[in-house]
C-alpha cells in the first residue's frame, strides 16, 4: 500500500508505480467515486464520451427554455 498526501487545492500525486501499473500519463482523466471501501479512482477515456442521460435532459431543457424565450421576444 502506498501513502499519498493531499496537497494545496486538494491535489494529490499518484506515485510512479501506480501510474505505470494503470498506464496513466500526464493529462489523463480519472473518474472518482466514493465507495464503502474508500475512494475509487478509475481511468476514463473522454474522447468519445457523450453526456449522461441527466446531463442530456438538462441541456435539452436549457435549449427549450432559450427557444421559448426567443420566440416570445420575436412575437413582441
Amino acid at each position: 500500500m502506498t501513502l499519498v498526501r493531499l496537497r494545496r487545492a486538494a491535489q494529490l500525486t499518484l506515485p510512479h508505480d501506480i501510474r505505470e501499473a494503470a498506464h496513466l500519463k500526464e493529462g489523463d482523466y480519472l473518474e472518482a467515486e466514493v465507495t464503502d471501501a474508500g475512494i475509487l479512482l478509475r481511468p476514463v477515456n473522454i474522447a468519445g464520451r457523450g453526456p449522461t442521460p441527466a446531463q442530456e435532459a438538462e441541456i435539452l431543457d436549457a435549449v427549450d427554455k432559450s427557444r421559448a424565450f426567443h420566440a416570445a421576444q420575436r412575437r413582441r
